[in-house]
C-alpha cells in the first residue's frame, strides 16, 4: 500500500442550498447590464480570480475548496486557452501524434495521468462503470429501505479530476481544478515559483497484476490493466450512511453531516 501524505469534495453527498445569489449570476448580470450602458456592445467576461481566493476558501471548508468554488474554478479552467491566462502550475503542451502510455508500472503510471489532460483523456476506458448512493442519485432519504442503496450507470466521460503528484515534494496534492485536454500540471508558476497545493491521503494498492485501486476518504477509483497500458475503468462511491438504523439514527447523522459541510 502506497499512501501519499492526505484527505474530496464530496462525490455524491447532497448539500444543502448556499444562501448567497451564485458568482455566474451576478458576473452575467454585471455583464448585461454594462453593456446595456455601452449602446448594446458587449462587455468584456469578468473572470474570477479563483486561485486568489482558493486559500481563503481552504480555510472556511477544510482542505478542499467548497462545492461552489470548485464550480467556478472548472468553468475558469474550461475557458483557458493557449493564448489566454493560463492557471499556476500548469503549461500548454498538447500531445504530438499518439498519447503514448506512461509507464506499465501502475504507481508511475498515476502520478503522470493524475499530472496530464492528455492522458486523463487517452486512458479512460469508454464507458467507466460508476457506483453511487440512490438517494445522492435520485434526491432520497439517506437509509430509506423503501429504496435500493445504490446507483450504477456508466459514462463515455474522461475522467478529469482534481488530483495531483508534486515531484518537488513526492505527495498526492489536491489542486483548484480540472486540467482539460493538452493541459499538463508541472506544479511550478512561469517563473518558477512552486504552487503550493494542500496534500491528501490517498491509498494505493494493486490487488492483481490487472487490478488497482486508489482509495480516497469517500471514493474508490477503480484501474485495469490492458496490453497497452492501465486504464481508469470504474468509480465507487461510499456511502457515509451505511448501516444507520432508519429513521431517526439515518435523519440525525443526515443533519450532523449537513451541519459539518456548512461549517
Amino acid at each position: 500500500m502506497r499512501t501519499g501524505s492526505a484527505s474530496p469534495v464530496p462525490h455524491v453527498r447532497a448539500r444543502r442550498p448556499l444562501r448567497r445569489i451564485p458568482t455566474c449570476i451576478v458576473v452575467a448580470m454585471t455583464a448585461a447590464c454594462l453593456a446595456a450602458c455601452s449602446g448594446g456592445r458587449a462587455a468584456p467576461a469578468i473572470e474570477p480570480d479563483t486561485t486568489a481566493s482558493f486559500a481563503a476558501d481552504v480555510s472556511a471548508h477544510g482542505d478542499r475548496p467548497s462545492a461552489a468554488h470548485a464550480a467556478a474554478a472548472d468553468r475558469t479552467a474550461s475557458a483557458a486557452t493557449p493564448h489566454g491566462k493560463m492557471m499556476p502550475g500548469r503549461v500548454y503542451a498538447p500531445t504530438q501524434g499518439e498519447v503514448a502510455c506512461p509507464s506499465h508500472d501502475f504507481e508511475e503510471f498515476l502520478q503522470a495521468f493524475f499530472n496530464s489532460g492528455d492522458l486523463q483523456v487517452r486512458f479512460t476506458a469508454r464507458p467507466v462503470a460508476y457506483k453511487v448512493p440512490y438517494y445522492g442519485y435520485h434526491n432520497t432519504e439517506p437509509g430509506d429501505p423503501a429504496h435500493p442503496q445504490w446507483e450504477h450507470y456508466e459514462s463515455e466521460q474522461p475522467m478529469h479530476d482534481r488530483y495531483r503528484y508534486d515531484i518537488r515534494r513526492q505527495v498526492f496534492v489536491w489542486d483548484t481544478e480540472k486540467l482539460a485536454p493538452g493541459i499538463r500540471w508541472t506544479g511550478l508558476d512561469a517563473d518558477g515559483t512552486p504552487v503550493e497545493r494542500p496534500v491528501i491521503e490517498l491509498q494505493i494498492r494493486q490487488i492483481s497484476d490487472g487490478v488497482a485501486e486508489v482509495t480516497d476518504r469517500d471514493r474508490i477509483m477503480i484501474f485495469s490493466r490492458r496490453p497497452e497500458c492501465w486504464y481508469f475503468t470504474a468509480d465507487w462511491s461510499l456511502d457515509p450512511f451505511e448501516g444507520c438504523v432508519w429513521p431517526d439514527a439515518c435523519r440525525q447523522r443526515r443533519e450532523y453531516e449537513a451541519t459539518d459541510e456548512d461549517e
